[in-house]
C-alpha cells in the first residue's frame, strides 16, 4: 500500500533532514496544560484518507473495540527499537499516535500459580535439602520470615537439637539465610492455595516515558546536531511513521473483511425461587 504518512528524506541535505523534524506533525505527550509534546500522526477516521464507502463503515465501527486487532506494528516498533522507544494513543477520542521513549522493568514478582495465574512477590522454597541439618535449619528461617539475625537462630529448640556444634551451624544458617531470602514459608497460591512456580525469566514490563521528545530542538544550530545524529532521528521518526502507516492498513482491512452486525448476550441472573420439600 502506498506510504500514507511516512514521507522520503533526503538523509544527505541537512536542510531537508531539519525541514522533516521541525515540521513534522505533534501532540501532547500526557495532558495539554502538561505543555509536553512528541512526534505524533493524526488517526482520526476523517484524517485516514478513507473512501466514502470506508469512512462510512469506519464511523459504524467506533462502538467496537477493535485496537488489539490492528495494534500488532506498535508491538513490532517497540520491539525494534530495543524497548527505548513506543507508540501510545492519546486525545479525548483516541485520535492521535504519539511517540514516546520507554523501557522494560521488572514487576518484582517471582512466582505465580498456574491453576489461578495470581503472580506472587516471593519465591516458591526448595523442595528437598541436602540432609535433616540443612531441612531443619531451612524450615526455621521460613518459618520466621528469614527476619532475624544468624546469632538467634542458635537458640531455637530445633537448631540446638541438632548434632552440630554451634561453629557448624552457623554457617549453615548464614547460607541459608542468603539461599532463602526471597522465599515464602511454603509453595503454596495465596488466593487458590494450589503450588505456585518459580518464574525462570523474572516478568518485566513496559514503562511509557510521558516526557517530550525534541521540544522546542533547534536542529539548525551550527553547535547543536551533528549529520549522523540528525540521520538517527529522522530514521526514528520515519520509522514511527511506517508503523502508523501499518496501523493504518490493518484498520483498512478490518473495514474490508468485517462487518458490524449487534448481538444479543444473554448472562445468568440468580434468583430466588421456592422449592417443595421431598415426599
Amino acid at each position: 500500500m502506498t506510504p500514507f504518512f511516512k514521507k522520503n528524506v533526503d538523509r544527505r541535505s541537512r536542510a531537508a533532514m531539519v525541514d522533516f523534524l521541525q515540521g513534522h506533525c505533534r501532540y501532547d505527550t500526557l495532558r495539554s496544560w502538561n505543555r509536553l509534546t512528541s512526534y505524533a500522526n493524526n488517526i482520526k477516521i476523517h484524517r485516514l484518507g478513507l473512501s466514502s464507502e470506508q469512512d462510512d463503515k469506519a464511523y459504524q465501527i467506533l462502538g467496537v473495540d477493535y485496537w488489539d486487532d490492528i495494534s500488532s506494528p506498535v508491538d513490532d516498533f517497540t520491539l525494534e527499537h530495543d524497548h527505548r522507544y513506543t507508540m501510545a494513543l492519546n486525545g479525548r477520542s483516541d485520535g492521535y499516535l504519539v511517540l514516546h521513549e520507554s523501557a522494560l522493568e521488572l514487576t518484582g514478582h517471582l512466582s505465580y500459580c498456574p491453576n489461578c495465574v495470581q503472580r506472587n512477590f516471593k519465591k516458591v522454597p526448595p523442595e528437598a535439602y541436602q540432609d535433616n541439618n540443612e531441612t531443619v535449619i531451612a524450615r526455621e528461617i521460613l518459618n520466621s520470615q528469614n527476619a532475624w539475625h544468624p546469632g538467634v537462630y542458635l537458640g531455637q529448640p530445633a537448631i540446638q537439637a541438632l548434632s552440630l556444634s554451634d561453629e557448624e551451624k552457623l554457617p549453615l544458617i548464614v547460607r541459608l539465610k542468603t539461599a532463602l531470602q526471597d522465599c515464602s514459608a511454603s509453595d503454596a497460591c495465596g488466593v487458590c492455595h494450589q503450588p505456585r512456580h518459580n518464574f525462570s525469566v523474572p516478568p518485566s514490563r513496559l514503562r511509557v516515558i510521558g516526557k517530550s521528545i525534541d521540544q522546542d530542538e533547534d536542529f539548525a544550530a551550527d553547535d547543536g546536531w551533528s549529520m549522523a545524529a540528525l540521520r538517527d532521528r529522522v530514521e526514528l521518526v520515519c520509522a514511527f511513521d511506517a508503523a502508523c502507516d501499518a496501523v493504518r492498513s490493518n484498520f483498512i482491512a478490518l473495514l474490508e473483511d468485517y462487518a458490524v452486525v449487534e448481538v444479543t448476550h444473554y448472562r445468568p441472573v440468580q434468583v430466588k425461587t421456592l422449592v417443595a420439600h421431598a415426599a
